[in-house]
């Protein structure tokens, strides 16, 4: 397999390359937070560390960030866009490649205001494997690779319990057809949690879908996709699609 799941990390590694994958930063949500009650100090700063200790450990040599970059849709307040600021200058020294998720408009301004040269893409192609943020509908490039790896839908499975982050792998569903002329009947689809610590998600066991079309078109199968928690354990073996 091309790809492996970091045990215990909500972060992935495409062998080949030694590409490591993240997904969901949301970077300023503890702002959000914090204007309903509800503070957490410096926590940017510690999913950075966080994040470049993961590189670092797995000897990485690329990193790739699926979206969602940022918490506010459109251009964010000073505060956030200082955390932004802190959160690139840790990572000067490192290959990035962002792909576009459905909160990053103004990110190519933001990131050249700070002195970086970085551009978003809407989907990113590496070998066999389509990195997408999975708020829209893949290409029909995409869908002719082995994998598919997406964000968006901020995975969770109930374990032990209460929910925690998780993994979902599903396969195609009857809806490739009338989405795609031709694509790959063996194509698997890995949908990412959030990396951002202070976001869990809602547990797959627990709701009726996920906020991703290629799910609520049927492109993937809902019905006999696989949950796992982080530690690769299986939680949940089949789900329901959203409407």
């Amino acid at each position: 397999m091309q790809i492996s799941f970091i045990k215990g990390s909500p972060a992935l590694m495409i062998k080949k390359g030694r590409i490591l994958v993240a997904s969901d930063l949301h970077i300023g949500n503890e702002f959000k937070l914090a204007r309903s009650g509800i503070h957490f100090t410096n926590a940017t700063n510690r999913m950075a560390q966080d994040l470049l200790e993961t590189y670092k450990k797995n000897r990485a040599r690329k990193l790739v960030l699926l979206g969602d970059i940022k918490e506010s849709i459109g251009y964010p307040p000073r505060e956030e866009f200082e955390a932004i600021a802190s959160f690139f200058n840790d990572f000067r020294n490192i290959d990035i490649s962002i792909v576009r998720g459905n909160h990053d408009a103004h990110l190519s301004e933001i990131l050249r205001r700070i002195g970086i040269s970085l551009f978003p893409v809407n989907e990113l192609i590496i070998d066999g494997i389509a990195l997408l943020h999975g708020n829209a509908m893949p290409s029909e490039t995409a869908m002719k690779k082995e994998y598919i790896i997406a964000g968006h839908s901020h995975i969770a499975v109930n374990a032990e319990g209460r929910a925690s982050k998780g993994w979902l792998v599903a396969g195609v569903g009857n809806g490739a057809p009338k989405e795609y002329a031709r694509f790959n009947k063996k194509i698997r689809l890995i949908v990412m949690p959030a990396y951002n610590g202070l976001i869990t998600g809602v547990s797959v066991n627990e709701r009726d879908g996920w906020a991703m079309p290629l799910f609520r078109r049927n492109v993937f199968n809902a019905s006999t996709a696989k949950a796992y928690d982080l530690s690769g354990k299986l939680r949940w073996r089949g789900v329901q699609a959203a409407r």
